[in-house]
């Protein structure tokens, strides 16, 4: 192990919507979202084969029970349905495995895409369903999901800017920042910036992936307390208290990789700031304090997070992610 890896998240952003790495999706958004960008060819036979008039019986639109802003249409080609994506274009074809489920021709990471179609009490599509979980609801009039921006100035959105936590059991880090006249945000785990531009004085989309979505809250004094992203993950707004020297000197030892005994990493304190050093080629890293548990190096995109027991004591650090290293005992 000569240097730590860097592991994509998958969570909130992640992943291929916003060419990022990082949201946790339902089965459709993250093998069907971007179908084409991930797509292998398959070798899968058909259960059954229906000729296209049959197929026509699912014909139609659909819209996500999850986020309103999402939905599929569905049209019968031959022997196929071909599924388009309508918030990016993309498409999917599916072969039937029997009358109502199918399974996709394309395959991702996660294998191919199961879907199965529900029915009324009078015989017709009314539902479907991916992978068993995600549903969809059919719909009689689809409209397009339109964005605009309105009209703001780079002064308006700097009560945006700051650090948001997630409300995780392992949180991870997003910082807001604004440039020229939108607002950036940056997944700290990675380094991965996406520009989003407001729609209302509280509501953002990013203009590469419209239905990738902000949704701010203000508190009670007129501050941003937190941000709703993609309908669905909570960022809390976190408190940019400095840590004390004493407690940076309460960091400082020797800590173990949990995944491999052998590697040890150095935290040390000095002006406001942590030393890490790799004790397996002593390299050095210089972290920031975010807050007074969370550490930052924007140049490496390097994230440290502090771990603590119950009676306030650290017991570990979490770095680049997913590596846990071990406090050790002197």
């Amino acid at each position: 192990m000569k240097h730590l890896t860097k592991l994509s998240k998958n969570q909130f952003f992640l992943v291929s919507l916003i060419i990022a790495a990082g949201l946790v999706f339902n089965p459709f958004d993250a093998q069907i979202l971007f179908a084409q960008d991930t797509q292998k060819p398959s070798a899968i036979k058909p259960g059954i084969v229906l000729t296209s008039d049959q197929l026509k019986a699912y014909e139609g639109f659909f819209q996500s029970t999850s986020n309103d802003e999402m939905y599929v249409q569905f049209i019968a080609q031959e022997n196929t349905l071909l599924a388009k994506l309508l918030w990016n274009n993309n498409e999917m074809h599916l072969i039937p495995e029997s009358e109502l489920a199918f399974i996709s021709k394309e395959t991702g990471d996660e294998g191919p895409v199961h879907i199965r179609f529900g029915k009324d009490s009078s015989g017709l599509i009314t539902q479907l369903f991916v992978n068993n979980n995600d549903s969809w609801r059919k719909v009689k009039d689809y409209k397009p999901v339109i964005k605009k921006e309105m009209e703001h100035t780079p002064e308006q959105l700097k009560k945006f800017e700051g650090l948001y936590q997630s409300k995780n059991e392992n949180p991870e880090f997003i910082q807001f920042t604004v440039k020229g006249n939108t607002i950036v945000l940056k997944q700290l785990w990675d380094g991965n910036e996406i520009p989003f531009v407001p729609q209302s004085e509280l509501d953002f989309f990013s203009q590469v992936a419209p239905l990738f979505t902000l949704s701010f809250t203000k508190g009670a004094d007129g501050t941003i307390t937190q941000v709703l992203a993609f309908k669905r993950d909570l960022w809390v707004k976190a408190k940019g208290v400095q840590p004390t020297q004493e407690q940076l000197k309460d960091l400082e030892g020797k800590y173990q990789f949990s995944d491999d005994q052998d590697n040890y990493i150095q935290l040390t304190s000095k002006d406001g700031h942590l030393k890490l050093k790799q004790l397996w080629d002593g390299k050095e890293i210089i972290l920031e304090p975010q807050t007074a548990t969370y550490f930052y190096n924007s140049t490496e995109s390097y994230p440290l997070l502090v771990i603590k027991d119950k009676s306030g004591i650290v017991t570990q650090v979490r770095v680049l992610g997913n590596d846990m290293f071990n406090k050790v005992k002197e």
